[in-house]
């Protein structure tokens, strides 16, 4: 999803990770709000056909095409393409696929991850939205949920899958240990490791899936970025980067432990943190959230000061000395995006 910008205040506590992922969050359900009532395979005519264009992927993607739009050519372009561009959902569609699958065509949405995997699939012509209350329901026609089904139970889709699961993890390992990356190296990984001589070898459908799968923005230059959801501030980590590139040292042993959202070195800080903070977290918050969010802005190299603005404002109970030590711990020893060193070396 493309980072939503924000106002640059002085403080920390509007930019934690949390933070970010709420905004996110609400610029998502406002898009939701504002996409049409019908979908390509239900309500949808040569007269209205625009509009549903008009916030379609393609539309994004693509200049205008020549011809006239119609609907006919729209669900032919759909369905041409629809078993390459099922094995590039990211991992939140295809779990939100699957379950429409499972019920039917018609789910519940819930939460930050489904909302945006639900937005996405509107914007595939997949699926519609419709709203009562706070309540968001996707649906998804006959003539694309047949076919899925198939599809997904395939044996060439599985084996697809499998491949493009072990290559998001890494992806998100190596966003962990550094903080972000440059899109390109991914894209080739991407289409010469993983769909190179299938079905889906699809350079506009790979593109797509770095979009959906990954927070992103974009440099000086024009070129995609693609983000850790914790990183704030990707401008002023490319300030310190060299001018050769994206790159940091890592051991497999990094790089397996940041599969799994956390390096070794780490695990024993956020294990202290989160005892320190059991039942003392204010309403809306867990333990878990709050050591990611201070895990994250260590890695950002925040100041230690910051760092306990931060922590104060998430508690619902004055920081005790045993806290703000656990603070400074993982100040002192988180390793930094952009390499991998902590503020104890620098």
């Amino acid at each position: 999803m493309l980072r939503e910008s924000f106002i640059h205040t002085p403080t920390w506590i509007d930019k934690t990770m949390t933070g970010i992922r709420e905004r996110q969050l609400e610029a998502c359900v406002k898009r939701v709000e504002s996409l049409p009532d019908f979908g390509l395979f239900s309500g949808c005519t040569d007269k209205n056909v625009e509009q549903l264009y008009a916030v379609s992927y393609d539309a994004q993607e693509e200049r205008r095409p020549a011809e006239l739009i119609t609907t006919a050519a729209l669900r032919r372009r759909v369905a041409s393409r629809l078993s390459a561009e099922a094995a590039l959902l990211s991992p939140e569609e295809y779990a939100l696929a699957d379950r429409l699958i499972v019920f039917g065509g018609e789910c519940l949405v819930v939460g930050y991850d489904e909302t945006d995997a639900a937005e996405s699939l509107v914007r595939r012509l997949w699926c519609t939205i419709t709203r009562q209350d706070d309540l968001i329901q996707l649906h998804m026609p006959p003539e694309l949920l047949t076919p899925l089904t198939l599809l997904f139970a395939s044996p060439e889709h599985e084996e697809l899958r499998s491949k493009l699961y072990r290559f998001d993890a890494t992806v998100r390992g190596l966003l962990y240990i550094g903080g972000l990356l440059h899109y390109h190296e991914p894209l080739h990984r991407l289409m010469n490791d993983v769909l190179r001589g299938t079905y889906a070898e699809d350079a506009v459908l790979a593109m797509r899936f770095l979009r959906c799968a990954y927070d992103y923005t974009y440099d000086r230059r024009g070129d995609m970025l693609l983000l850790h959801p914790g990183l704030a501030e990707p401008e002023c980590l490319l300030k310190g980067l060299s001018s050769s590139g994206f790159v940091c040292q890592y051991s497999p042993a990094d790089l397996q432990g940041a599969v799994g959202g956390i390096l070794p070195e780490e695990e024993p800080l956020a294990d202290m943190m989160y005892g320190l903070l059991v039942d003392a977290v204010r309403p809306g918050l867990t333990e878990d959230q709050v050591v990611d969010d201070l895990r994250m802005l260590a890695k950002q190299g925040v100041s230690l000061q910051a760092m306990n603005e931060v922590l104060s404002s998430m508690l619902a109970v004055l920081p005790t000395s045993r806290m703000l030590d656990g603070v400074k711990q993982i100040y002192r020893q988180t390793p930094r995006w952009g390499a991998l060193r902590s503020a104890m070396v620098q």
